[in-house]
């Protein structure tokens, strides 16, 4: 489980409590939003959350930068 989210630089948005998110990434020209209908672990993002986050990303071709966020 983590704290932050991991995103792009230039994308923007919120967590919600037990791995809910959304946000939008005006670079890549995508906006991503994910609610379940049992809540996880946690007050913010969490694995299976950014897991799905991981998965558009490395879908439209992006990396992981030195950082940590997508490039």
């Amino acid at each position: 489980m983590t704290d932050s989210i991991v995103l792009s630089e230039e994308a923007f948005g919120h967590s919600g409590f037990g791995g809910s998110i959304g946000f939008v990434d005006p670079r890549a020209g995508f906006a991503f939003g994910y609610a379940m209908n049992r809540m996880g672990q946690g007050t913010g993002i969490n694995d299976r959350g950014q897991s799905l986050v991981d998965a558009v990303y490395e879908t439209l071709g992006y990396a992981s930068n030195a950082s940590g966020s997508w490039a």
